[in-house]
């Protein structure tokens, strides 16, 4: 799991295969706080402690929505997704 900044802003990235990565928005779906903290296998948002799986659902409110995903591929050590 890592937070990655793009000049397209702020992702989370997660490794599900040897090919695969799920991407997210680092956005919180509550008030737009950067979702930059990891706890076990989960994304966390700092502000008010939303908290979201790997594949953006959340896990725990107040969000109410999940994050958006992007589709992703990996070669190698390249990570590459379409924003």
């Amino acid at each position: 799991m890592a937070i990655t900044q793009t000049s397209l802003g702020n992702f989370l990235v997660t490794r599900t295969g040897a090919t695969s990565a799920s991407v997210l928005t680092a956005t919180c779906t509550h008030e737009g706080c950067t979702v930059a903290n990891f706890s076990g296998s989960q994304f966390v948002c700092p502000c008010h402690g939303s908290t979201y799986s790997t594949s953006g659902s959340v896990v725990q409110g107040p969000a109410n929505r999940p994050l958006q995903s992007f589709a992703a591929q990996v070669s190698g050590d390249v990570l590459t997704f379409t924003a």
